[in-house]
């Protein structure tokens, strides 16, 4: 039954490691340009971290999405999100964002109202209306960005403590840019940055920190064996081939688990499942040309340093005759 689970034979020899320069390359000038985008046009944030309104409505009749879209605009609210809920073209989430005058936050509480006078009260029913203070989302967005940070920290804590400090500092850069590669796919795409986002992107972290354990786990376990005198860099690339038949499998499975939502829901989950498939992507590739290769150079930096440290010990002490 187990030769059916390794779809890749473990008799590979992909030399992963030997074309690492030409990954991290790219990755350097991608995570730069991201980021001079997050700093030059930002993130399109959700009401969950702007304030704003969400107003779920459905009407008696069939409607298009450009024909709500068009009644918001008569409203004042031209930036106004409207998604169509089902196929039958009869209920409709409309999200309008405030801005952060108080006068302005107050008048969005009205705002179902005003659009039940300007189509009818006969032809459309509010089910449901949720307003966010802009207050609330700015403490939102600040307890989100400390979520992200105290999750680097404690997962670089425990990598640390379950390995050694070889293992760390790859683990968390990888985890770094699988997290600024998600947030770049939010904002080149133009989705909505929310709270849903955030748990995305924990999500992508821990995803992306699990592969890249399962390689190191093997590698300790490769060290360990007796006679293994391999260097570093080859047992690596050697671990990743024993790992890959794995590493295939599980990417598979989550997305034939996430890869329906995308076409079956709408607005937030969507996204999130979209987020998802990108992240496991960016997982894999960075367990292989960011952990891995990182690696090597902490264990280049750590014997350098142990040999200057025995250099400087032997020539300190005094000469005898």
């Amino acid at each position: 039954m187990q030769k059916y689970l390794h779809l890749i034979p473990n008799n590979l020899s992909l030399n992963f490691i030997g074309k690492f320069k030409y990954f991290i390359t790219f990755s350097m000038v991608t995570l730069a340009l991201i980021i001079v985008g997050l700093w030059t046009h930002g993130l399109n944030y959700g009401i969950d971290f702007t304030g704003g309104t969400v107003m779920r409505i459905k009407f008696n009749q069939p409607h298009s999405a450009e024909s709500v879209r068009k009644v918001m605009e008569e409203l004042g609210e031209g930036d106004a999100s409207v998604v169509g809920l089902g196929d039958a073209g009869q209920e409709f989430m409309i999200t309008s964002r405030v801005a952060k005058d108080e006068k302005e936050a107050k008048n969005n509480l009205s705002l179902s109202a005003r659009f039940v006078a300007k189509v009818g009260a006969s032809e459309v029913t509010v089910q449901s209306i949720d307003v966010v203070g802009p207050k609330v989302g700015a403490e939102l967005k600040s307890a989100a960005l400390r979520s992200l940070f105290y999750s680097v920290i404690l997962i670089t804590i425990y990598i640390w403590l379950r390995f050694d400090a070889r293992f760390a500092p790859g683990a968390t850069l990888a985890m770094i840019h699988d997290l600024v590669m998600a947030t770049g796919f939010y904002m080149l795409t133009g989705r909505e940055f929310t709270i849903t986002a955030i748990a995305a992107l924990l999500t992508i972290a821990g995803y992306s920190v699990n592969d890249t354990i399962v390689v190191y786990d093997r590698v300790r376990e490769m060290l360990k064996q007796s006679g293994s005198n391999l260097p570093l860099s080859q047992t690596i690339n050697k671990a990743i081939n024993l790992t890959l038949s794995r590493t295939v499998l599980t990417s598979l499975v989550t997305f034939v688990s996430v890869v329906p939502i995308i076409f079956l829901c709408k607005g937030e989950i969507q996204s999130f499942a979209i987020a998802m498939c990108f992240g496991i992507l960016v997982g894999t590739y960075s367990t292989m040309y960011i952990a891995s290769p990182f690696t090597i150079y902490v264990e280049k930096f750590i014997e350098a340093r142990n040999g200057k440290s025995k250099s400087s010990r032997s020539a300190s002490k005094p000469i005898t005759v």
